[in-house]
């Protein structure tokens, strides 16, 4: 097509472009461009395409066909605290999406992450796929990954990176309909500025939304996407999450229908629909047509969109510097090679009591045991590679054969039919059959407790696991088939898919064993003798078993430690089974059945290590004191097995830190659903316990001291740069990398502040005997924090400390520099004061009222509470709150929440409705000074707005 169209002009800007291209399309053709499955426009040259492709661990492609670089899980990345490799990593997966872009079938441009989610709890379900707990880790880990992605070129992008979920998106088990109560300063603080720097200083143009409401807003038409990501940072695009879209009808039940809904969200949240054009274009269309939805906003949306597409390059192949690139760089050798490094550096020694490394002596043997000992699981956002090597193989191919033992140290165990007194068997077919008269005619099955009940099932003769039906591959296959009662077949090469069909919920009660599907379907015998999965009632028969133990897993490992010099138990989670989207830990503790096995080995033989491979922490305060050593690291891709053989034998010297606080019990964690860390103290940031291991933690195999800490001034202002230097001198007698950490506690404060927070860090490799100077440096724009009164950061004058450490916890050295700042004296009673600008509450939701988009706290009951910090009441003897409520009155009790001093009161009639807001005033003591003002509520209220007034005498 000749350039007849001023949106061909590539000497025009992206967004000109785009509102060009925009101008020329119908009505219709712009309905058929809201969901991720876009229409081409051949009259004017546009081509149908997809849009979005996952990018965690590298270019996902699940086909099996076409092999990409697979880099650890997030998690294991961020221990790597090295920014400058994160930007390489980037730079080489941007790379592999260009050149799978240019095959048949073409891969997208368009990026499904990085996720950028804050890790504030260790047992929300997706835990590998972020970056720790730390907005400064997360952010410039992201930023750097991003900007690799993205490319160097200052017109086209060599792909575009939209970050997951924004945001407050940590809660698997109810994320359909659950609501984040976020607090301003946490808002602004904690949450938003993990994203800000991917966006401003990376590569990111976009951003993905969140399922969940946050204050009572649906993610997908959250207004923040637009006045804070796109008018304050610049980001150009967001979209939704997968069927997002029919949530705010069907889930979050916001809206009577979708025309409404997709009203509400286009030129306000996302630009783009992840779900089907069968419910998204008929909505587009309606709310059109009625009036709901004006054309200039679905004009802006659509403009977004094409924004990137054009900044991609799509329309200008021969301008495009990434059109063309060599094929021969996907997965290749050297691609693969900067994965092994980064899987090397994400090792993290969390105990090391002189076991490592081992010494290889040339005929030296070690017993390997444990579920993932002979495992390299993928998980769902991982794409495809060969020669997954696991522990077992790395270390036979670096020791031989014969050097290294190995036992998985599973119960192997056999199943009996209470209903037809027989045991369980196989046909030829896999099929399972409660017919079998003997044990020794039995099908053994290794058993794998990954704990909360969660079983899985192996043949140890055929090595296929057991699942309903034909397993998830067939499923899909063969969607017309719904048989009502499927039998279960020993059939499936590996337990894994979207459902995982191979996983079985195990309950004994008095020597009974009753197991229930992937489904929660009971498992039964029929009337011919085949184990089912059906729904069953009462005390059926047909679903009672027994489980016998023909072979104990722990005596099998313990007998085998005995034959070696040393023994490495491979615990952890696999990536599908507890623990994934859409479902949360229950606990933290290492599955109990790991636990007894690694008691077992270390019984028999001391030269124990425990190697954890996991997507999240595990409380293992016992487990630890039976191991001499303890490694830890994410599922690595292909390289596992070598990465941990070499890291065991000392050629790769561990340098990983934990991007995450470990936690000693869940009793240190509150309720999975509340994200208020200031409030519940959790996080580095805020926890006063004592944690397993803190944030920032990792041993190595060398020492390292630390001297002549400086920073290049005393005291600094906003808009200065504060740089500090340190010497690091490896005086240990490996080669080594060593991960300096910049810590700052901040002066006391009328406001809750962190104990701490990073704010640089540098990953240094020193060799033995050598010094270097390591160089750390931050705005101090970086210290400050969201005033409420201003609507705006806010640096505080006063002494600050910096803390170089080897850790959170671990510090190495100090200084004290001066921030001159503001000087804060309280919060303006008379000032209206947000009612979710707490720092203590009970009982209590952030709601929003979409009529004014006014945020308000609703109070559930008579025990529910609300502490306002530092209000000063000096001269104020009234006040005025907004407040709407069911009830016949309405009651609120004001105090000092330090003395529990009532202030002041007010009472008047109830509103007839939740959201029927009305004011109400009372009388209140003045108090000289700041105080943290405490709301008491008597039964179920909506508070809106409070202020405090001088009363006109």
């Amino acid at each position: 097509m000749s350039d007849q169209y001023v949106f061909q002009n590539t000497a025009l800007p992206p967004r000109k472009r785009a509102e060009e291209l925009v101008a020329l399309l119908t009505r219709d053709e712009k309905v058929r461009m809201v969901t991720n499955h876009l229409d081409g426009v051949p009259r004017l040259g546009i081509p149908e395409v997809g849009f979005g492709v996952e990018i965690a661990r590298g270019l996902v492609q699940r086909n099996g066909q076409r092999e990409t670089t697979i880099l650890p899980q997030p998690w294991g990345m961020a221990a790597m605290f090295d920014s400058e490799l994160m930007e390489k990593l980037g730079d080489m997966a941007g790379d592999e999406v260009r050149i799978s872009n240019q095959m048949d079938p073409p891969s997208s441009l368009a990026l499904f992450g990085p996720t950028v989610d804050m890790e504030r709890d260790p047992r929300w379900g997706r835990n590998e796929e972020a970056y720790g707990e730390d907005p400064c880790l997360t952010g410039k880990l992201t930023a750097a990954y991003t900007r690799g992605l993205r490319g160097e070129h200052v017109y086209y992008l060599k792909s575009a990176p939209l970050l997951k979920h924004f945001y407050a998106n940590n809660y698997e088990n109810e994320r359909q309909t659950t609501n984040a109560n976020i607090t301003p300063r946490l808002k602004r603080e904690y949450y938003l500025k993990a994203f800000e720097p991917a966006i401003r200083e990376g590569g990111a143009v976009g951003l993905m939304t969140a399922y969940n409401c946050i204050n009572g807003v649906e993610g997908v038409n959250n207004p923040d996407v637009r006045e804070i990501c796109k008018k304050e940072w610049g980001m150009e695009f967001a979209l939704s999450d997968g069927g997002d879209f029919g949530q705010n009808v069907g889930a979050h039940r916001s809206y009577e229908d979708h025309a409404h809904s997709i009203a509400d969200i286009l030129g306000v949240g996302a630009d783009m629909m992840l779900d089907s054009q069968d419910m998204v274009n008929p909505a587009v269309a309606e709310a059109l047509e009625k009036g709901y939805l004006a054309e200039s906003q679905l004009d802006k949306a659509l403009i977004d969109m094409f924004t990137i597409r054009f900044m991609l390059g799509e329309f200008d192949p021969q301008e495009n510097p990434y059109a063309h690139m060599n094929k021969s760089k996907l997965a290749c050798k050297e691609h693969k090679k900067l994965a092994v490094q980064a899987a090397e550096e994400s090792m993290i020694l969390l105990e090391n009591n002189g076991l490592l490394p081992f010494k290889d002596d040339g005929k030296c043997k070690v017993a390997v045991v444990g579920p993932l000992a002979d495992k390299n699981y993928t998980c769902w956002y991982c794409g495809y590679a060969p020669n997954q090597t696991s522990v077992v193989a790395g270390l036979r191919q670096k020791l031989g054969e014969n050097r290294v033992l190995f036992d998985e140290g599973l119960d192997h165990i056999v199943l009996k039919s209470q209903k037809t007194g027989k045991y369980v068997r196989l046909d030829k077919n896999g099929a399972l059959m409660a017919d079998a008269d003997t044990a020794n005619s039995a099908e053994v099955f290794e058993r794998t407790d990954w704990d909360y009940g969660s079983w899985t099932l192996r043949s140890l003769k055929t090595r296929k696991y057991v699942t309903e039906g034909a397993g998830f591959a067939a499923m899909q296959e063969e969607a017309h088939r719904m048989p009502v009662n499927p039998g279960l077949n020993c059939v499936s090469d590996e337990a894994f898919g979207w459902f995982v069909m191979e996983l079985f919920t195990a309950k004994e009660e008095d020597g009974v064993l009753y197991l229930s599907t992937w489904q929660g379907r009971d498992v039964a015998v029929d009337g011919e003798g085949r184990v089912i999965s059906a729904v069953t009632h009462g005390d059926c028969g047909d679903v009672k078993f027994t489980a016998e133990v023909v072979s104990s897993g722990a005596q099998r490992a313990a007998r085998l430690a005995v034959q070696a010099d040393y023994a490495v138990v491979c615990g952890g989670n696999q990536p599908l089974i507890n623990a994934r989207e859409e479902y949360d830990r229950p606990d933290i503790n290492l599955p109990l059945s790991q636990g007894e096995l690694l008691r077992a080995v270390w019984e028999m033989n001391r030269n124990t290590v425990l190697y954890m491979i996991t997507g999240y922490p595990f409380a293992i305060a016992e487990e630890r004191e039976h191991a001499g050593a303890v490694l830890c690291s994410s599922h690595l891709g292909p390289c596992l097995g070598h990465v941990a053989a070499n890291t065991l034998f000392g050629e790769n010297v561990p340098a990983g830190r934990t991007p995450s606080t470990w936690y000693r019990s869940i009793k240190d964690l509150p309720s999975l659903d509340d994200y208020d860390i200031m409030k519940n103290k959790t996080t580095y940031l805020y926890f006063d316990g004592k944690p397993l291991y803190p944030f920032g933690y990792g041993l190595s195999y060398t020492d390292f001291a630390y001297s002549n800490v400086a920073a290049d001034q005393r005291s600094y202002s906003c808009g200065d740069e504060v740089h500090v230097s340190v010497d690091i001198e490896n005086v240990g007698s490996w080669d080594g990398d060593e991960v300096v950490q910049l810590y700052v506690v901040p002066p006391k404060s009328l406001f809750t502040r962190p104990r701490k927070m990073l704010k640089a860090f540098s990953r240094l490799a020193v060799k033995q005997g050598e010094k270097v100077t390591a160089h750390l440096s931050f705005q101090v724009e970086d210290l400050a924090f969201w005033d409420t009164d201003s609507n705006s950061y806010v640096v505080e004058d006063g002494e600050y400390i910096l803390e170089i450490s080897a850790s959170s916890e671990d510090i190495r050295c100090r200084c004290t520099v001066y921030i001159e700042g503001q000087q804060l004296v309280g919060r303006d009673g008379r000032k209206p004061i947000n009612p979710l600008d707490v720092i203590d509450y009970r009982n209590v939701e952030f709601l929003t009222d979409k009529r004014d988009w006014q945020e308000y706290l609703e109070a559930k009951d008579f025990r529910s509470y609300a502490v306002y910090q530092a209000v000063d009441l000096h001269g104020c003897d009234g006040f005025e709150v907004l407040v709407s409520s069911v009830s016949g009155t309405v009651d609120l009790i004001l105090a000092d929440n330090a003395t529990g001093e009532i202030l002041g009161s007010c009472s008047g009639p109830g509103t007839g409705g939740m959201t029927r807001f009305a004011p109400l005033y009372g009388t209140v003591v003045s108090k000289q000074g700041p105080i943290d003002l405490r709301v008491c509520f008597t039964k179920q209220t909506a508070l809106k707005s409070l202020r405090f007034f001088i009363r006109e005498k």
